[in-house]
């Protein structure tokens, strides 16, 4: 991808980061700058911020072959090639959660369990089932009989689901804590990582997608969003209910569609990298033209599982680096 394929990100960055700056000397109580000394101020912020988002940029540009070895220190957030479905994993030292498992036995089978044998997981910290569709959960039950799991986590969607019933009965069999969780939640996954739930509230709301789990990652100065499926509403919700944060890395909800990523959730969530998994020529024409639009309108770049394969994000807390691996 060009450099120049970053521009408006890195002058959406630079502003924003101008106006967080200014905000904190206000807050410390500094003297305001001098007429004759703002423009000399004014250049070198922007040339050091300029260098900073070039040097952030570089290491950023998406590489097409197979990431590196995980390093030390190092999150990685995996966007796996399911096809039209979710599975996310999420790694952190000897940490991993797989959020989501893809929408059949088959696909896990051959897609899901061979590439966390490959990465060397051996067990899974946490389990998320952010809601009772089968293009997340059909391929739980495959997952749980290949992995040790140590918490499954869900929001109670439709425990009548089959798949959900499956893996109920697959987790009391084997001991395996089942966690229903709520705004507010948090899990203990990495101690050097808050992770905390957004989503559903409660009450919450009726339909599945819009009662998905969403979860906050913080690490350091950097932030991911994973938000399942959730449409307008349950997005506007979170928008006026203040309990969202920027966050460096967004999961896109579900799968680019035209009733999710809205505007003021956008303007919320303030994207840099913008994950999408769907499948090569759904038929839902999943991502939608609409929402890439509106991704892009505010600088993020979209990284999308049916075009370029499993896309891995990696950071050590600062610069964020993007990797897409076609199988």
């Amino acid at each position: 991808m060009p450099l120049n394929a970053f521009g408006a990100a890195s002058i959406q960055w630079i502003g924003r980061q101008a106006e967080r700056v200014g905000g904190r000397l206000r807050q410390a109580g500094l003297p305001p700058v001098g007429p004759a000394v703002r423009p000399r101020l004014a250049a070198l912020l922007l040339l050091a911020a300029l260098l900073i988002v070039v040097a952030s940029v570089i290491r950023a540009r998406p590489d097409s072959s197979a990431p590196p070895p995980l390093a030390a220190g190092e999150l990685e957030l995996r966007a796996l090639d399911v096809g039209q479905g979710d599975a996310l994993l999420t790694r952190l030292d000897d940490a991993a959660m797989l959020v989501d498992a893809g929408p059949d036995a088959l696909t896990a089978g051959a897609a899901i369990v061979p590439q966390l044998r490959r990465l060397g997981v051996e067990r899974l910290d946490y389990l998320v089932l952010t809601h009772a569709d089968g293009d997340h959960i059909g391929g739980a039950p495959t997952v749980m009989r290949e992995f040790a799991v140590g918490t499954v986590v869900h929001a109670d969607h439709d425990l009548d689901h089959p798949v959900m019933r499956e893996v109920i009965d697959l987790a009391l069999d084997a001991g395996v804590v089942v966690q229903q969780v709520r705004r507010g939640d948090a899990l203990a996954w990495h101690p050097r990582v808050d992770l905390s739930v957004l989503n559903p509230p409660e009450p919450g709301p009726e339909d599945d997608n819009n009662r998905s789990v969403v979860l906050h990652l913080a690490y350091r100065a950097s932030a991911m969003l994973l938000t399942g499926d959730i449409e307008a509403s349950a997005e506007g919700e979170l928008a006026a209910s203040g309990v969202l944060t920027p966050a460096d890395v967004f999961k896109v909800p579900h799968h680019g569609s035209n009733s999710s990523s809205t505007a003021a959730f956008l303007d919320a969530v303030e994207p840099q990298i913008a994950v999408v998994s769907a499948g090569r020529y759904n038929a839902f024409d999943h991502p939608r033209d609409s929402a890439l639009r509106r991704l892009r309108a505010r600088g993020a770049e979209v990284f999308r599982t049916d075009l370029g394969g499993s896309v891995t994000v990696r950071t050590d807390g600062r610069v964020i680096q993007v990797f897409l691996e076609r199988a």
